[in-house]
């Protein structure tokens, strides 16, 4: 009798549990077109990127914070031979609260860090590596958060070399006026069993700001900011470091989905040791090349809803004296039942003509 009882208590809690369960799920498409007019930069190389990711996600949530999400991500290239050209898979624990976010496994880099600029994370970046393999963890919401992450990028093989992440970022803000900031570490080590003729590098990263913002839906949208951008660079087999320091500016501004979004930076060259390691050690814009850099992106929202958003952009580069073009092409898609907090329907220039 005991046992029937206890048998009885197990199946009556397995099916509130079950009961309490929701499931999430999203099918969607990121198709990225990339024109990069770069013929007279010596810093970085003139190409065409062009691609679609298909993206399913399932996942299972229970007492409205704790969520396990899996799925495959699969890259098309257009113009190469094969059928699909990466799969990337999708795999993490999700804690949410309206002021906690925590996340661990493998998920979309651009959903956590999307303050971080091109500066630390060139477009490249987002169009072929678009999941950090960590965790993620912030405080806070849109206005003032503070956050720590880890990615780790190469796992040591004999043939493979170690390298992850290790970032902070924050921002406060009082009504228009803001202070932020955003850094990593990205540690590139040796293999295993370790190669002599590989040594360990790094570069430090770290961009703190001050400014003046408004930023509401469906409105007149402006910033302005001034700080500074230092960093370190190390390769510790040939015993040479430095230490880039540079002033940096943003000026940025939207209405009805037409806008400019204007980064500027002065000071010492960056990526020293770009030449011996290139993308390997270094992520950001190659533009940093160079002692002064203006980037001057201009754009149009053409679509932005829960379901579709789309984006074309024609890019402006000052460098080295010379005025190089980049025209870009970004459509996202996706049918889902998961909400996202953070993603608001605002008006464009097709909704306020049509």
């Amino acid at each position: 009798m005991w046992k029937r009882f206890v048998i009885a208590l197990f199946i009556l809690h397995a099916g509130l549990v079950l009961h309490a369960q929701e499931y999430r799920w999203r099918v969607g498409v990121d198709y990225f077109f990339d024109n990069r007019e770069y013929k007279h930069s010596s810093l970085t190389d003139p190409q065409t990127l062009h691609g679609i990711w298909f993206n399913t996600l399932l996942g299972v949530s229970w007492d409205s914070t704790h969520t396990i999400y899996a799925g495959v991500d699969l890259l098309r290239k257009t113009g190469t031979k094969k059928t699909i050209d990466k799969t990337d898979i999708t795999i993490y624990y999700q804690y949410r609260k309206p002021a906690i976010l925590f996340q661990v496994g493998t998920f979309p880099r651009n959903e956590v860090l999307p303050n971080y600029s091109d500066f630390f994370f060139e477009d490249s970046v987002t169009y072929f590596k678009p999941l950090i393999q960590g965790i993620f963890f912030q405080l806070g919401n849109d206005r003032n958060f503070f956050n720590a992450w880890m990615d780790w990028t190469g796992y040591a093989t004999s043939t493979n070399r170690e390298s992850f992440f290790l970032g902070f970022s924050g921002k406060a803000s009082k009504k228009t006026l803001f202070a932020d900031f955003q850094s990593y570490l990205y540690h590139y080590a040796g293999t295993l069993p370790a190669n002599p003729d590989y040594g360990v590098s790094e570069q430090m990263e770290i961009m703190a700001s001050v400014g003046l913002e408004r930023k509401e839906p469906n409105s007149f949208k402006w910033l302005l900011s001034a700080g500074v951008f230092a960093g370190v660079e190390r390769d510790r087999k040939a015993e040479e470091t430095y230490k880039p320091v540079g002033f940096v500016a943003r000026a940025n501004a939207e209405f009805y989905g037409i806008g400019t979004e204007n980064k500027f930076y002065t000071g010492d060259a960056r990526m020293r040791l770009f030449s011996r390691y290139g993308g390997d050690l270094y992520w950001g814009t190659p533009f940093l090349r160079g002692s002064s850099y203006l980037q001057s992106k201009w754009y149009i929202r053409l679509l932005e809803s829960g379901r579709v958003s789309a984006r074309v952009n024609c890019n402006i580069h000052f460098s080295e004296g010379n005025v190089l073009l980049q025209q870009t092409l970004s459509v996202a898609a996706n049918i889902s039942n998961i909400s996202n907090p953070k993603k608001k329907k605002e008006n464009n220039i097709l909704t306020k003509i049509f």
